[in-house]
């Protein structure tokens, strides 16, 4: 039986949305700084959108995180 990578979210390397995250923040910071060097307006604006998905991909991950907090530890 495959374990599902969401049900331990405090390990980050587990879960797609923070494996995501990381790609989608590593593309985005290379395509900012290529289009500074090189002068190129819409690389470095399709950089800043590619790392505004990257945060978009984080906050899914801690909403992730926060429902399963919420539901390992309810109130009583």
């Amino acid at each position: 039986m495959a374990i599902d990578p969401r049900g331990t979210p405090t390990i980050p390397r587990s879960h797609p949305a923070f494996l995501v995250s990381i790609g989608l923040g590593v593309l985005g910071v290379l395509m900012i700084l290529s289009g500074i060097v090189i002068g190129g307006q819409v690389i470095f604006e399709l950089g800043a959108a590619v790392g505004a998905l990257s945060l978009v991909a984080a906050l899914a991950w801690r909403a992730d995180l926060v429902t399963t907090w919420r539901r390992d530890h309810p109130k009583e």
